[in-house]
C-alpha cells in the first residue's frame, strides 16, 4: 500500500494550473488553514527570473509566528513517487509537518506537510517588475477560486520583507489578477 502525503500549499501551488504542472497526480484538493505561520515574500527564486531587472523574482516562504495567527492555503494529496518529484522542485526547503484543517470546518483536522526555506539571505519583492507581478497574480488567481474571503485572508496573512510603507503595500496589492 502506497503512503499518501497531504501537502499544504501557500503560494503558487494554490493555483490549480501551477499545481497540475508541478504535481499532475495531485488529488483531493481542498482549501485549508493552519496556525502559527505567516506567508512572507523574502526568498530569491532559483528558477523565476526577470531579465528586465536582471534579478530573480522574490517568491513566498513561511515564517513562524504567534500561534493564533491563521494562514490559509490549500491541501492536496500525493503518493511517494509524486513526493520525490516535488522534493526535486523544492530543493533548499525543509519539509515540515503541521496540523491543518479544512478552511470551512475546524473539525476536519489532519496532519500535513509544507515547505520552508532555510539558510537563505532575505530578498526583497520587486515592485516594478512585470515578472514579479505575474507570480503574485498566479497566487491571487488561485486564491480567487475559493472566494473573496479566501483572497482577503491570503492578503492579510502575507508579509513583504523590507517593505513597510503603506503606499508601497497598497501599490503591490492593487491591480488585476
Amino acid at each position: 500500500m502506497k503512503t499518501v502525503y497531504k501537502i499544504f500549499a501557500y503560494g503558487s501551488l494554490i493555483n490549480q494550473t501551477s499545481l497540475k504542472k508541478t504535481v499532475p497526480e495531485a488529488r483531493n484538493i481542498i482549501p485549508a488553514k493552519t496556525y502559527g505561520l505567516q506567508r512572507v515574500f523574502n526568498l530569491a527564486s532559483t528558477y523565476r527570473f526577470d531579465p528586465e531587472h536582471d534579478s530573480p523574482v522574490c517568491v513566498l516562504n513561511i515564517a513562524e509566528t504567534d500561534d493564533e495567527n491563521a494562514l490559509n492555503g490549500t491541501c492536496f494529496e500525493m503518493d511517494e513517487v509524486s513526493l520525490e518529484n516535488i522534493l526535486q522542485r523544492e530543493k533548499g526547503y525543509d519539509f515540515c509537518k503541521i496540523k491543518a484543517h479544512h478552511y470551512h470546518d475546524k473539525k476536519q483536522t489532519f496532519d500535513a506537510y509544507y515547505f520552508r526555506a532555510h539558510q537563505f539571505t532575505p530578498y526583497k519583492y520587486l515592485p516594478g517588475s512585470s515578472v514579479q507581478r505575474h507570480y503574485l497574480n498566479l497566487c491571487l488567481s488561485g486564491s480567487s477560486e475559493y472566494g473573496d474571503k479566501f483572497i482577503e485572508d491570503f492578503k492579510s496573512s502575507t508579509a513583504f520583507w523590507g517593505i513597510e510603507s503603506k503606499h508601497e503595500l497598497t501599490a503591490i496589492w492593487s491591480g488585476s489578477y
